[in-house]
């Protein structure tokens, strides 16, 4: 079931737009904190891996940052928050916590530009190869404070069981199927990702039919570039490839250059067309250091890589056997309230709320009249509803809201011409 406001609310909420862009950044970072095997201190050093980081950061600057292979020691979760993002006098990034229910060695993780966005909840599909982590934010608009009405959207940051038998397909496809489970079964915006490192060889594995897949109708997630196929060591799907960096077997990195298209950020519906006040910009979309001319190469090979900065290029090289994917969100944020032809010239209640709400509306220039009063959640979701009969310019009521969970709720009054204003309000029940 979808979640689309309605047609009336939309119009009501109809602001002057201003447009604003969320440059998202998904990336495998290669046992970032594990050392074991090839993957020594020396090879695989946390902190050569971070003066990578920083160059590749400072040239991308996500707003939203996924990450796959990170320790599962939360020491090194903050390591990258301070000493790769917030550096320099920045202090805007922030993280999400780790629960790893699986116990694996390698989690995921999300970093954020507090600046912009907000991490408004965070859970957990759990399979035993690994947590598929599911982050809800909500887009910091300039008149937040005063409206409490934004844009929200979803990540579900994922690392599929690597290998190519049969055996590893079915996990993948298993956890993917836990996932689409997981969405029928929660509410959650329509603006939504699927993110992370797939290890995907064709768009005909399970995992992926699983993921593309219409469920009653609803098909949760596309492609953005619209480049299905068989990848693995296909020359065709060469500027998609995100793995491997490196031709050669080089210590911790995997070998056999840009030849495999396992990192991906998919995309909803709504996402793709902006039907909930975001887009994304599918030409934006692209793996960062992939020129198209390195297939079965590394990045740092002949010819010279110029799809990015040489330090960036040989930065992507240092880092990890992956390239990370970006892609940007154009936001069309809220920056003031459309007028309004209703009669309705005031909306009166006690805000916040403790859970009975009485309230009083009046109008000017009507007599009798009859009113709907509704109460809408953050997402668009009608709550409750009453009518009300308005006598002489003026109507009076009180809704029992002691169902609702506490939060944010909008107020809306419809005369019958389905004219509308509206009021937002705190529910707080002690």
């Amino acid at each position: 079931m979808k979640y689309f406001l309605s047609a009336f609310l939309f119009a009501l909420l109809l602001p002057v737009l201003a447009q604003d862009t969320l440059q998202i950044m998904q990336y495998n970072l290669l046992n970032y904190g594990n050392y074991f095997n090839d993957c020594t201190t020396t090879s695989n050093n946390v902190n050569t891996k971070n003066n990578h980081l920083r160059t590749i950061i400072s040239h991308v600057k996500p707003d939203v940052f996924t990450v796959n292979e990170l320790s599962n020691t939360t020491s090194y979760h903050q390591m990258i928050l301070d000493q790769v993002l917030n550096i320099n006098g920045e202090n805007k990034y922030r993280k999400a916590v780790s629960f790893n229910y699986a116990d694996s060695y390698i989690v995921n993780m999300l970093y954020y530009n507090s600046e912009k966005v907000a991490l408004y909840s965070q859970d957990v599909v759990f399979s035993a190869v690994r947590d598929i982590d599911v982050f809800t934010m909500y887009y910091k608009a300039a008149d937040l404070a005063q409206t409490r009405d934004t844009i929200f959207f979803t990540c579900f940051v994922a690392h599929l069981k690597a290998g190519d038998s049969d055996s590893d397909a079915t996990q993948r496809a298993g956890m993917v199927a836990t996932a689409m489970t997981y969405i029928r079964t929660h509410n959650l915006p329509d603006n939504m990702m699927f993110m992370g490192d797939f290890n995907l060889y064709t768009n005909q594995e399970q995992a992926y039919v699983n993921l593309t897949y219409s469920y009653n109708g609803t098909r949760y997630f596309y492609d953005p570039i619209e480049t299905e196929g068989s990848w693995n060591n296909n020359s065709t799907y060469k500027n998609v490839h995100t793995q491997s960096t490196h031709g050669n077997n080089v210590d911790c990195f995997s070998s056999g250059g840009l030849d495999d298209r396992f990192d991906f950020i998919m995309a909803s519906r709504s996402l793709l067309e902006g039907g909930d006040k975001m887009m994304m910009l599918t030409e934006t979309y692209r793996p960062l250091g992939n020129d198209g001319q390195h297939f079965n190469k590394s990045i740092t090979d002949s010819p010279t890589n110029t799809s990015a900065p040489g330090q960036v290029i040989e930065a992507l090289y240092g880092m990890s056997d992956h390239l990370p994917i970006l892609v940007q969100l154009k936001v069309d944020a809220n920056t003031g309230i459309a007028e309004s032809n209703s009669p309705i010239t005031a909306i009166r209640f006690a805000n916040p709320s403790s859970g009975m709400l009485p309230y009083q509306v009046s109008l000017s220039g009507h007599g009798a009249m009859d009113l709907n009063v509704e109460i809408y959640d953050i997402f668009g979701r009608k709550q409750l509803s009453q009518q009300v009969r308005a006598m002489e310019g003026s109507a009076a009521g009180t809704l029992n809201l002691e169902s609702l969970a506490n939060g944010f709720y909008l107020f809306v009054v419809l005369d019958e011409n389905n004219r509308s204003e509206s009021r937002k309000f705190l529910l707080n029940k002690k």
